[in-house]
This record gives C-alpha cells, structure tokens and sequence, in this order.
C-alpha cells in the first residue's frame, strides 16, 4: 500500500513537471531590442531607480524601488502597462527593495502584478 501511495505521488510530480514544461516553452522569448526599449523607458521614471533586477524569457520582470512602507503593487500595475504597449503577454512584474538587495542580498518583494494575458 506504501508504494502505491509513492507511485501515485511520483506521476503527480511528472505530470506537474511536464504541464509546466509545456506552458513555458510556449511562450515566445522577448527580443533583447524590445527589453532594451522597455529598460530604457524604466530609466526615464525615478520610481525605478536601478535597471530590472531579471527577466525571465520576458514575461516575468523583477524591478527594484526604494522602499516607501506601502505595497508597491500600483508601481507593478504601472510596469504591465508599459509591457502591454511593446506587446509583452503574458507577464508577470515582481517589485522588490533595491536598498535590500544593494545592503544586505536579500530579496524582499514588496509589490507585483499579473499583466491581462
């Protein structure tokens, strides 16, 4: 009985496995261009003091802000609007403590936002 239960956890581990596999290797890699544009507009705006933090194919954007106390969620919200207008979807934007990551390297997510898909 003990093995069976490890069998039927095993495939459930696959299965999630491969699901994943599939829906990110369906997602087009966003252009080094197009990133270039999008970290170029993030520099005008000095919410955003530092380049992106990373880009995951694209759709998944960290960046950094000093930190105010609040949730930073509108500053994500802000950011996906900026990825819908170069036509990158879907995306994700996690906003995270750049004085963190700059003192200490620690990644203290304090905003994020799923862009409309």
């Amino acid at each position: 009985m003990k093995s069976y239960k490890r069998l039927t956890l095993l495939i459930l581990i696959i299965l999630a496995a491969g699901v994943t596999y599939y829906i990110e290797s369906g997602k087009p890699e966003v252009s080094p261009q197009t990133r270039a544009q999008v970290e170029a507009e993030l520099a005008k705006d000095p919410t955003f003091p530092a380049r992106p933090v990373w880009w995951d194919k694209g759709h998944i954007l960290g960046v950094g802000v000093l930190p105010n106390g609040q949730n930073r969620n509108s500053d994500a919200e802000r950011v996906c609007q900026l990825l819908t207008r170069y036509d990158i979807k879907p995306a994700e934007v996690q906003v995270f403590d750049v004085l963190q990551i700059q003192n200490d390297d620690e990644w203290v997510q304090i905003g994020g936002a799923i862009c409309s898909r």
